[in-house]
C-alpha cells in the first residue's frame, strides 16, 4: 500500500469534526437509471445502498439534476422527488440543480424546454417563474425542501437560448436584460414556495473564471448566495489555476464558492463499449496518476485546497455512482467511485478527512495558505495571498522543531503568491520522509502549516 495513503489516513483519524457548512457532496441524478438497469453496489463484497454509503463516509450533501420534460422518465420532477426523499431519509441535505431544459446543459448547449420554444419572451419569464415555484412546492410538500437550489447548469453564455443567450455579439445589455429578469424570476419563483421560516441558499453556476458572467449578472439586480464552479483537470487546468480561480471570484464578489463538479479516474481502462469521456494519460492532471490511490490522492487534495481558501465552501462529485451495466453503458465508469466490479474504491475516504471549517472572512494581511500535493514526493507548491504589500518569511521546521531551511525572506506584492519547496535542494542535512511544519510571518501575522513528506 502506498505510504501516502497511510500517512492521510493517520490525519484522517486526527482530525477535528467536520463543520456541516462545508458541503462534501455527490450528485446522484444517474442513480435511479443506474439501479433500474440492473445495477448494485458493493462494499466488502456486501451489497449496500449507495446514498447510506455516501452518508456513513462524510457526503453531507446530495446534488440532484432536474430535467423539465425528458424524453425517458429520469430526471423529471417525479424522478427527483423519488430520490430526493431517499437522500432525505439518510439524512442528506439537498442541492437542486435546475437545467431549465429537457436535456443536458451546459457551455455549449442552453435548449429551451420544447413546450417553451415557441413563447413570448414576457410568457417565458412567467413560465420561468411558475415551473421554479411549482417544483420547491413539491419538494416542500413531501417534506424534502432542497437546502439549496442552483438556478442553470454552467451558463457561462446564459440560458434559454436564444433569448438568454449573452456571448459573443449577443454580449449587449438588451441580452443581459433579458437574462437577468430571466434569473430573477426564476429565483421569485423559488423564494415565493417558501414558508417564513425556510431559507434556501441560491447557487448561480459556471464552468470555470466566471468574473465576466456574475459581474455582468449582479448588475442587473440579480441576487445569488453562492457562486459556484467545475473542476476537471483536463478543462479546466491545474489546482494552481484553480485556486486563482478561487481567489478571483471570492475576493472580487465577497461571497462563497462551491466546486460543484468534479470527478477523476482511478483507470484508463474501460468495462464496456461506451466511449469513455477519460482515457488519455495527457488528460490528467501531473502528479496524480489514474490508479485508486491516485483518484483518492486528487480528491483529497482538492478539498484540503478548498478548505484552506478563505472563500471555498465545497466539493460536490460528479456521479460517483455512474457504474456500467448490462442494460446502461457509462462514460464515466473510470470516474465513479467504485470499481468495474462495483466494489466501493478508497477515494470516497477523501471525505472522511475534511475537517475545515467555514469561517468568516476577516481582513486579515495572509490568508488562503495551502500547500499541494500534501503529502507529497519531493517538490509540493505553497500559496498564500497577500491582501497588502509585506514583508514575508517562510521557514521549514521538522517535529521536534528543528531548523531545516529558509523558503523566502524579502517584500512581496499584494495578491496571489506561490513557490515550491524542492526537499532536495534544502539546505543542510539531506531531508527524510516525515512531518514538517513551515511558518509564515507576514508583517505581525504569523500562520503555521503541517505537510508530510515521502520518498
Amino acid at each position: 500500500m502506498d505510504i501516502r495513503y497511510i500517512f492521510i489516513k493517520l490525519l484522517i483519524m486526527l482530525s477535528f469534526v467536520k463543520s456541516n457548512q462545508f458541503i462534501n457532496g455527490a450528485d446522484i441524478s444517474m442513480l435511479n437509471q443506474v439501479e433500474d438497469s440492473g445495477g448494485c453496489f458493493y462494499e466488502n463484497g456486501i451489497q449496500v445502498d449507495p446514498i447510506q454509503i455516501f452518508k456513513n463516509k462524510g457526503i453531507n450533501t446530495a446534488r440532484i439534476k432536474l430535467w423539465h420534460s425528458p424524453t425517458l422518465h429520469y430526471n423529471n420532477l417525479e424522478s427527483v422527488l423519488e430520490i430526493a426523499d431517499r437522500a432525505k431519509n439518510v439524512g442528506l441535505d439537498l442541492l437542486l440543480n435546475f437545467h431549465y431544459s429537457d436535456t443536458w446543459a451546459d457551455p455549449s448547449s442552453q435548449t429551451k424546454p420544447s413546450s417553451w420554444e415557441n413563447l413570448t419572451f414576457d410568457i417565458l419569464c412567467d413560465s420561468i417563474e411558475r415551473y421554479s415555484r411549482h417544483v420547491i412546492s413539491k419538494l416542500k410538500h413531501q417534506n424534502t425542501l432542497p437546502r439549496y437550489v442552483q438556478v442553470g447548469n454552467e451558463t457561462d453564455c446564459g440560458l434559454l437560448w436564444p433569448d438568454g443567450y449573452v456571448c459573443n455579439e449577443y454580449n449587449n445589455d438588451s441580452q443581459w436584460n433579458k437574462l437577468g429578469a430571466l434569473f430573477a424570476h426564476a429565483i421569485n419563483g423559488i423564494n415565493s414556495a417558501l414558508d417564513n421560516q425556510d431559507t434556501i441558499v441560491i447557487i448561480s453556476h459556471v464552468s470555470s473564471g466566471g468574473n465576466w458572467f456574475f459581474s455582468n449578472l449582479f448588475s442587473q439586480g440579480v441576487e445569488i448566495d453562492m457562486l459556484s464552479i467545475s473542476y476537471y483537470p483536463m478543462w479546466h487546468g491545474t489546482f494552481t489555476d484553480l485556486a486563482q480561480n478561487m481567489d478571483e471570484l471570492g475576493n472580487e464578489f465577497q461571497k462563497p464558492v462551491l466546486i460543484a463538479e468534479t470527478a477523476y479516474p482511478f483507470t484508463l481502462q474501460w468495462n464496456d463499449n461506451t466511449n469513455n469521456i477519460v482515457g488519455l494519460e495527457v488528460q490528467l492532471l501531473e502528479n496524480y496518476e489514474a490508479s485508486e490511490q491516485g483518484q483518492f490522492l486528487f480528491l483529497y487534495d482538492l478539498i484540503s485546497l478548498v478548505g484552506e481558501n478563505d472563500h471555498g465552501h465545497g466539493v460536490c462529485y460528479w456521479a460517483p455512482d455512474w457504474i456500467s451495466t448490462e442494460q446502461f453503458g457509462s462514460p464515466w465508469e473510470n470516474q465513479a467511485l467504485f470499481d468495474f466490479d462495483a466494489e466501493l474504491l478508497v477515494a470516497i475516504s477523501a471525505f472522511e478527512s475534511s475537517s475545515m471549517k467555514i469561517e468568516n472572512s476577516d481582513k486579515r494581511i495572509l490568508n488562503n495558505i495551502c500547500n499541494y500535493p500534501n503529502p507529497f514526493n519531493l517538490n509540493t507548491t505553497i500559496e498564500y495571498s497577500l491582501s497588502k504589500d509585506e514583508f514575508v518569511t517562510i521557514n521549514v521546521y521538522d517535529m521536534l522543531g528543528n531548523f531545516v531551511c529558509k523558503l523566502i525572506d524579502k517584500s512581496q506584492n499584494s495578491g496571489h503568491q506561490s513557490l515550491k519547496w524542492d526537499a532536495t535542494n534544502s539546505v543542510g542535512q539531506p531531508v527524510s520522509a516525515g512531518v514538517y511544519i513551515y511558518n509564515i510571518e507576514a508583517g505581525n501575522i504569523r500562520e503555521t502549516k503541517k505537510m508530510i513528506l515521502l520518498k
